[in-house]
């Protein structure tokens, strides 16, 4: 079997890894295992679900890691940052 190696900085980056990866395999899961008739109801419920869920904790995680490293160092971030504004 295949494997993927990811490298990351902090574990909670690897949680949001892990959390991204077991979203795609559970979204393949389902795929396969729906009834006849199903699957395309069953991929939505989950992605509107659980994929909303997980944007939402990324993005929440996301914003928190960039305040934590300005709480670090204030004013250390970059002047002008406006990356994808």
């Amino acid at each position: 079997m295949p494997t993927l190696t990811v490298e990351y900085t902090t574990d909670a980056e690897r949680i949001e890894l892990e959390r991204a990866i077991a979203y795609v395999q559970e979204m393949r899961r389902l795929g396969t295992t729906a009834a006849h008739g199903t699957v395309l109801e069953a991929c939505e419920t989950f992605a509107l679900g659980t994929g909303r869920r997980l944007l939402r904790d990324n993005l929440a995680a996301t914003v928190q890691a960039r305040a934590d490293r300005e709480k670090k160092s204030p004013g250390g971030g970059p002047k002008g940052d406006t990356a994808g504004r």
